[in-house]
């Protein structure tokens, strides 16, 4: 009889407190994975800015544009797109993305009906390394990993059961009892440091800075941690999967190659072998397509003013890439800032 009972309890306590796991992560929908939010929680968390985003992308209405891109697209207000394109827009950048992380997420809005009308991708060129792996987060997420067996894309359920999950609960049931003023890292329309609501161009008042030599140093190590000579062919051969899927469902497209500071250029330019690879790739990216590249000495990029960080813009910075790619007269900007390529044709014999 006791050993009935203690099988019973073997086998009751697993399934209480599976069902006690998934009905708090259910409630408190950390990813916003589905429309009901019961707490009515204005501010939620995620550990993984992919689950976020693919859970934002699936729940609501299709977005007219579309942003793509690393944290280096963080700070470009989705916004200002309506100046240019009008229309819904969203800003779908993902920490240390990869081109297949922007091929991932096209090829998934493809599967639910909600490609956008407009995509803009930007490209960060030191993710082209050969040796620089996929993503992790990449690559456990079902909904974006196209390289391998995946879940079906409308199974969100099992997620309520992840250990990131609980941990998401948990910081957004904190938050939200005890009134804290912490926001998540992404605002509503997916930037980050509050960019959706930075419509200026050029700030009143406008200094000239520098980075310290020990932050352009670290800044560098961030792209070269591996030896970078050999370009992936096959992520060049994705960014023409991404051309052929936007031309065959009459996408606009445009790429831009991500600015960098003017001094962490003089760093990468004074890297013989590292600059050599930087140009191969810029003159393989023309063989695909047109691009801006905004990788080039002005007086923007010249400036610590424009940048959070070596590699990172400050929000109105971001406006002054969308104002060159749609080529706003009204702003005015340096000539070489965001140069743009033309594809190279080539004539066969």
């Amino acid at each position: 009889m006791k050993k009935l009972q203690w099988v019973r309890l073997y086998i009751t306590i697993p399934l209480l407190l599976i069902a006690i796991i998934f009905t708090f992560n259910f409630i408190v929908d950390p990813y916003s994975m589905t429309s009901y939010n019961l707490l009515e929680i204005p501010n939620k968390f995620a550990r993984d800015d992919r689950k976020e985003k693919v859970a934002k992308l699936y729940t609501e209405d299709r977005y007219n544009n579309i942003i793509f891109g690393s944290s280096h697209v963080y700070t470009i207000n989705p916004l200002i797109l309506k100046k240019y394109l009008g229309g819904r827009s969203y800003n779908a950048g993902v920490g240390t993305a990869r081109i297949e992380d922007h091929l991932g997420f096209l090829l998934y809005l493809e599967r639910i009906g909600k490609l956008p009308k407009n995509v803009l991708l930007g490209l960060d060129f030191y993710s082209f390394n050969q040796n620089v792996e996929t993503n992790k987060y990449f690559l456990v997420n079902e909904q974006l990993n196209f390289m391998q067996k995946r879940a079906d894309s409308n199974i969100y359920f099992s997620k309520f059961l992840s250990i990131d999950a609980i941990r998401a609960s948990y910081k957004t049931l904190h938050n939200y009892l005890n009134n804290s003023k912490d926001k998540p890292r992404f605002g509503t329309y997916g930037t980050a440091l509050n960019a959706s609501k930075v419509f200026i161009y050029y700030p009143k008042k406008i200094e000239q800075k520098t980075f310290t030599q020990t932050q352009i140093d670290e800044a560098f190590k961030s792209i070269k941690t591996i030896e970078y000579t050999t370009i992936s062919q096959q992520r060049m051969h994705y960014i023409q999967e991404i051309v052929t899927l936007c031309k065959k469902h009459q996408i606009n497209y445009t790429f831009f190659i991500t600015p960098l500071n003017g001094q962490l250029l003089n760093a990468i330019e004074n890297d013989r072998p590292l600059f050599n690879t930087f140009k191969k790739f810029k003159s393989k990216l023309s063989e695909i397509t047109s691009y801006y590249d905004f990788t080039t000495h002005n007086s923007i990029n010249d400036n610590r003013f424009y940048f959070g960080d070596p590699a990172h813009t400050e929000p109105f910075t971001g406006n002054l890439i969308l104002a060159r790619i749609f080529h706003d007269n009204t702003i005015s900007l340096p000539q070489k800032f965001g140069l743009y390529v033309q594809k190279a044709h080539y004539l066969h014999p």
